[in-house]
């Protein structure tokens, strides 16, 4: 195994790479289809020379020659500029730190979730330590404290989850001004003992909650807070009257920006209430929770596109929990790849594994899935392809425009897929192809082989992906002025594709170009292949040229 000493690097840093296979004697370095650096293997550790702002892979190479292990790691002015998002429920003296820390190196996640570790909702520092969380869970804030320092120095933000608008049942009398209330003046619960909702954007309920929140950057090695809402009420009535919950939602923003400036964090959008709101608040990155009626492949892209569209500075996060992991770990793994395909190609992240091996199956985090060494085995590549490829993938130009350059009346891009069905849309049992612009005028197609499937619900357990022989692509000729490329998951090096050959398309009628177009040979399609066209005044026009 190969993993980088850190999760996140930035600028001017050399990368350290730990090898624990010692007949890895090199370790390779791309950026894109380029080689950048090769390091020698010493110790156990290669240490690479600064780079600049960019994703990159990493291969290990043993004396013979041979190609062993994989990972990847990327150099940003700031985690948040490509968030990758995993969280921590393990907070007393029992948690497998060092495991942890493995595992979130492996997955290059560079923000944490600390997971209902305040003492109360409304009291988030405990009077003692030891203690219990509100839902009778242990916690130490010595342990969290040491859990927050250990991450910050391996490059993942530490933040700690809270609600921004909930109190005890108990404390209704205190913040009784503030309580958000039914029209029959019945305050909003939830649990009928639990909790109580309270205007997030009430001065006094504002005054004291963002107290709390500057107690925990003085008094903890927490750099920042997830901030969390139930996605209800929309509208509600407090003792001043009627009231907008996404605008009281705004408000609250503005005031914990006021309160903790140095402090990171961010709001969940629960299934994108408040979105639109909150996008140009002064938060560190865009988050949604996802639930029904977004239950499709297609709707997490959307979610994604949209997100994208009011915020393209910061790729969105979405929390997809995979409950179908219940079904046994393979369907589960299957499920995420399909997930991840539609959330990673749209450019986006996904909320989903933490801990020491854990992926989310539920919205209360203790209840996750523990997985298995092989199904890790199954995603890691994955989340090595987001950060190698995150160039193309999550860059604030990347603009989608499927709509018009394939499918349908579109020539620019067309793919076969063997006699089965190509759609621009994720169906059941069709070849799902999306197109994105890059800011330098690169392209980049995304080819997602949802054949055999029944279904295209992200939540529901999935069969392993039969890779399609023998599809092809052609391409306008001048979309492809230095050739074209693919990688996958399973294969991510970049290779120059084959087959090229010139034709033109007869002009049918006024709808038709009748293009021009070169026509190459795709490889076996596995369940996500992303196929880069390079512009030739881009970065990538010498690394077709060396590779020559």
């Amino acid at each position: 195994m190969i993993i980088p000493e850190r999760t996140s690097h930035v600028p001017g840093d050399a990368v350290r790479l730990l090898v624990d296979d010692p007949s890895v004697r090199t370790v390779r370095v791309h950026h894109l289809a380029h080689v950048v650096a090769e390091v020698t293997v010493e110790d156990g550790v290669a240490i690479v020379p600064a780079q600049p702002v960019g994703g990159y892979g990493v291969t290990g190479v043993d004396a013979a020659g041979a190609e062993r292990h994989r990972t990847a790691f990327d150099v940003l002015e700031d985690p948040f500029d490509r968030p990758r998002y995993g969280f921590v429920t393990k907070m007393d003296d029992s948690a497998p730190v060092e495991e942890m820390l493995t595992f979130f190196r492996r997955l290059h996640l560079s923000l944490a979730q600390f997971y209902d570790w305040a003492y109360r909702h409304s009291t988030l520092l405990p009077p003692e330590d030891p203690y219990l969380d509100p839902l009778g869970q242990p916690r130490s804030l010595a342990v969290i404290d040491r859990l927050a320092a250990r991450f910050s120095e391996a490059g993942t933000v530490p933040l700690g989850y809270s609600a921004v608008y909930a109190i005890g049942a108990d404390e209704v009398d205190r913040w009784s001004a503030a309580v958000l209330r039914r029209e029959d003046g019945a305050p909003y619960r939830l649990g009928e003992d639990f909790l109580v909702l309270v205007d997030p954007g009430d001065e006094a309920w504002l005054a004291h909650y963002t107290q709390q929140l500057r107690d925990v950057i003085d008094r903890t090695r927490l750099r920042g807070f997830h901030l969390d809402q139930y996605g209800w009420p929309k509208f509600a009535r407090t003792a001043d009257g009627r009231i907008d919950v996404a605008r009281s939602f705004v408000r609250m923003l503005a005031a914990v920006r006021a309160a903790v400036p140095d402090a990171r964090f961010m709001f969940n959008n629960v299934n994108d209430f408040g979105t639109r709101e909150t996008a140009g608040a002064a938060q560190d990155a865009s988050y949604i929770e996802v639930w029904s009626p977004h239950d499709t492949l297609q709707d997490l892209a959307e979610l994604v596109a949209r997100t994208r569209a009011l915020r393209p500075e910061h790729p969105p996060i979405i929390s997809a929990y995979l409950s179908c992991f219940a079904d046994g770990p393979a369907g589960g793994v299957e499920a995420a790849k399909c997930a991840m395909a539609a959330i990673y190609s749209s450019g986006g992240t996904h909320l989903l594994l933490g801990d020491n091996s854990h992926a989310l199956t539920d919205p209360y985090y203790p209840r996750n899935a523990e997985l298995e060494p092989a199904a890790v085995d199954a995603l890691v590549p994955w989340y090595d392809f987001l950060v190698r490829y995150g160039d193309v993938l999550l860059a604030p130009d990347v603009h989608d425009v499927t709509e018009f350059y394939t499918g349908g009346i579109n020539e620019d891009i067309v793919i076969d897929a063997a006699g089965h069905t190509v759609s621009t849309k994720a169906a059941a049992d069709s070849v799902w192809v999306r197109v994105f612009r890059t800011g330098d005028g690169s392209h980049v197609v995304h080819v997602v082989n949802l054949l055999g499937l029944e279904e295209t619900e992200w939540d529901r357990a999935k069969p392993p992906v039969a890779p399609l022989e023998g599809a092809t692509v052609k391409v306008a000729t001048g979309l492809a002025p230095v050739g074209v490329w693919s990688a996958s998951p399973d294969g991510p090096e970049l290779r120059p594709l084959l087959g090229r050959d010139a034709g033109t398309a007869a002009q049918a009628d006024a709808l038709s170009a009748g293009q021009e177009h070169l026509a190459f040979a795709l490889p076996p399609l596995g369940r996500w292949t992303l196929i880069w066209l390079p512009a030739a005044d881009g970065p990538a026009a010498r690394a077709e040229k060396d590779l020559r």
